[in-house]
């Protein structure tokens, strides 16, 4: 049995969920049986994600090698695993892991081989209560201490005033999380570029000196859709 796994790492790149992912397919020491691929564009994900999967022996693949292109992942995806059924077998494995409905329709193609074929994602085992949800980080910075624990300062000694929290940018996962929460709460309606960071503010996120802009990060998403005057909604409605 042959066996070909793909992660639609632009559908989500937290790391901790790619680990949960990697940790539920037993994906251990590869064989020669067993090919992983993970798609997607590499110059905007994570250092730390690539470096786990390149650990787990995954062949990563960048998908905007042209200037100007956003994004080329589901077609690649769609093309890699065209390739890899092509000479598939009956009984042969086929894994793809997004949320995109859309690779559905390689599933037909695989069952019209006698190939099995699975579409996973971390969301969808969660709520499916397969894996444990991953904990929420917790916000850098140690804990207040209490009164009894103060220390006094030697007579003449000089105070060192704590150096500020570094600002945090919310992950790619956890923004799309807060965008979907606020357009649920309005009825469907699409949500204000305004209202998304007081949001995200809220939560303790905020944009890093240097970093992209928050408009810059919403229009890069493919399951999102942003009007000219800032106004966010899921591309898929």
């Amino acid at each position: 049995m042959r066996r070909a796994v793909i992660f639609d790492v632009e559908n989500s790149s937290r790391v901790e969920h790619v680990t949960r992912m990697l940790e539920h397919l037993e994906l251990g020491k590869l064989d020669r049986a067993t090919r992983v691929m993970a798609v997607g564009n590499w110059g905007v994900i994570g250092q730390e994600t690539a470096k786990l999967l390149s650990r787990h022996g995954a062949e990563l693949v960048h998908t905007a090698p042209a200037f100007g292109v956003k994004d080329w992942s589901d077609l690649r995806i769609a093309v890699g695993a065209g390739i890899w059924l092509g000479e598939a077998r009956p009984g042969d494995v086929l894994e793809i892991i997004t949320d995109d409905q859309a690779f559905d329709a390689v599933g037909d193609v695989a069952t019209g081989r006698g190939v099995t074929f699975r579409r996973l994602s971390y969301r969808t085992l969660v709520a499916g209560r397969k894996i444990a949800p991953v904990e929420p980080r917790r916000a850098s910075g140690s804990r207040r201490r209490g009164r009894g624990s103060r220390r006094r300062l030697p007579s003449g000694a000089a105070r060192v005033t704590a150096p500020p929290e570094e600002a945090q940018a919310a992950p790619r996962d956890d923004l799309l999380a807060v965008v979907r929460d606020l357009i649920a709460a309005s009825g469907g309606r699409g949500v204000t570029i305004d209202a998304l960071s007081n949001a995200l503010k809220a939560r303790g996120f905020s944009r890093p000196p240097g970093s992209p802009r928050l408009i810059t990060r919403l229009r890069a998403m493919k399951t999102l859709d942003v009007s000219p005057r800032g106004t966010i909604r899921l591309a898929d409605g």
